[in-house]
């Protein structure tokens, strides 16, 4: 595989059209809007940029040809285990590596990996029969096309491989009865009494140590899923009547609201919000005004060009801010761990 590795943060295709407002979550169906402001406030986050610098510079060096093959093995390890570390907290990150720095794993329709190296990262390209979309036709042209994923890619001119492994994690957080994709809630959590507890021994689980039964790794890949998946509640097994089902939930669906926007468009930040702060970066970028005060002057001069300045300043400054800080705040927040 021959990859093209200048500048893979810093340097975006003449094709990636770099313009912020293109990128408005606003403008978008509903099934895109959360994955969309995800991954721009992933590819906004100082954290997240750091770690894709690192990742640049260890990955130009494995496909370095005159590296010595131990050496090789050494970097590519230390990529795996820092992916793998990564994707098991933020798996939007771990998808948008897999995209940015590949090491493709090619299932056959046998089920069967057909190539990739040991420690291979991903993206998994998996064809299956009766797919509507050719997997593999698709990433070979992603490979030849040299139009790698960076962090100034916009949504709007982002891979459609990457756009499917990036919406499939979102759908994890989709709280809808039914999915706006696949029509059911199959590929997304849902609502269940569970029964993990159900025959839990948590004492014998712990004496068994490192060597753990097939039904105690069970229970352990059970428990995960809950941690990740669900809020777990405790309601007392025996309720009588449906008048006191409605008392024992009260209390619990007032705890779980507390924390939660009234709108689903609110979560992430508002459309307002985003409306706000992407005008301002992109004016901060593409005039090289250094402070955000002065470029929110500068919109305020745009959006408001028949009011005196001082004017549309008392007016709508202090909202634009707050829009700004709202949408800042949400950026630093979320990386290096995700919740919604």
């Amino acid at each position: 595989m021959v990859l093209n590795l200048t500048n893979l943060r810093k340097e975006h295709h003449p094709n990636q059209q770099h313009h912020l407002m293109k990128s408005n979550p606003a403008k978008l169906p509903k099934n895109e809007i959360d994955s969309c402001k995800i991954w721009n406030l992933l590819r906004f986050n100082e954290e997240f940029g750091k770690k894709v610098d690192w990742f640049s510079e260890k990955y130009k060096r494995s496909k370095n040809k005159r590296l010595k093959q131990e050496n090789r093995d050494n970097v590519i390890s230390e990529l795996h285990n820092s992916f793998e570390g990564i994707n098991s907290k933020h798996p939007f990150a771990g998808a948008a590596l897999q995209w940015m720095f590949p090491m493709p794993k090619i299932i056959g329709k046998n089920g069967e990996e057909v190539t990739g190296h040991p420690l291979s990262w991903g993206p998994v390209i998996w064809p299956a029969k009766g797919d509507k979309i050719d997997v593999l036709k698709e990433w070979k042209e992603y490979e030849a096309s040299k139009n790698w994923l960076t962090l100034k890619t916009d949504w709007f001119s982002i891979n459609e491989g990457f756009k499917r492994d990036f919406m499939f994690q979102s759908r994890q957080l989709d709280s809808r009865p039914v999915n706006p994709i696949t029509k059911n809630r199959s590929d997304s959590p849902s609502p269940h009494e569970t029964d993990f507890f159900d025959s839990l021994d948590l004492a014998s689980l712990i004496n068994q140590g490192p060597n753990l039964t097939e039904e105690a790794l069970s229970k352990v890949l059970h428990a995960n899923d809950l941690k990740n998946n669900y809020r777990v509640l405790a309601i007392p097994r025996h309720i009588h009547t449906k008048m006191a089902v409605e008392g024992a939930f009260k209390p619990l669906i007032k705890l779980v609201k507390a924390s939660l926007p009234a709108k689903a468009s609110a979560s992430l930040g508002t459309e307002i919000a985003w409306k706000d702060y992407l005008a301002v970066r992109e004016i901060q970028e593409n005039e090289s005004i250094p402070t955000k005060a002065k470029a929110i002057q500068k919109l305020l001069q745009i959006r408001h060009p028949r009011i005196q300045l001082n004017r549309a300043r008392r007016m709508y400054e202090g909202v634009v801010t707050r829009n700004c800080k709202a949408i800042e705040g949400e950026i630093v927040s979320v990386y290096p761990y995700f919740a919604l």
